[in-house]
């Protein structure tokens, strides 16, 4: 089972929304995440500036991916706050859902309690409270 959780992703004064992945195994050194082609067309419209980056990926195979050129600001939203903005650099994929990095998932002060059951809270919830993934 994986761990959806809603995202805003900004850049300026515009904002989209989608489902974020937090238990990927997308690991990185600095706040990342991996986009939807279409929600980055709809945030920056048809060409955004990218660069092309080396990643390797969980199974240790390397791809080279579109990375965008400046970083966004990245969001978790639940029914009851919403945490960031963290700056992010984002990578450009046709996929459907938004990937977070573990690095990305720390700043944003999600911890992961349960993967197999969705069960998660924010850092300062630890021991307190229990989230479950309510997005779909």
């Amino acid at each position: 089972m994986v761990l959806r959780l809603r995202i805003r992703v900004c850049y300026g004064d515009k904002c989209v929304e989608g489902l974020g992945i937090a238990n990927s195994g997308f690991a990185g050194r600095e706040p990342e995440a991996v986009l939807p082609q279409e929600l980055v067309r709809e945030l920056l419209g048809e060409r955004p500036n990218v660069v092309l980056i080396e990643r390797v990926l969980a199974d240790g195979s390397r791809v080279f991916l579109p990375r965008l050129t400046d970083p966004l600001d990245i969001y978790v939203i639940t029914e009851d706050r919403v945490e960031g903005p963290v700056k992010a650099y984002a990578y450009i994929t046709r996929g459907r859902f938004i990937l977070l990095n573990d690095a990305l998932l720390s700043k944003l002060r999600i911890v992961i309690l349960d993967p197999f059951e969705g069960v998660w809270c924010f850092k300062d919830e630890l021991g307190r409270m229990e989230r479950r993934e309510t997005a779909s």
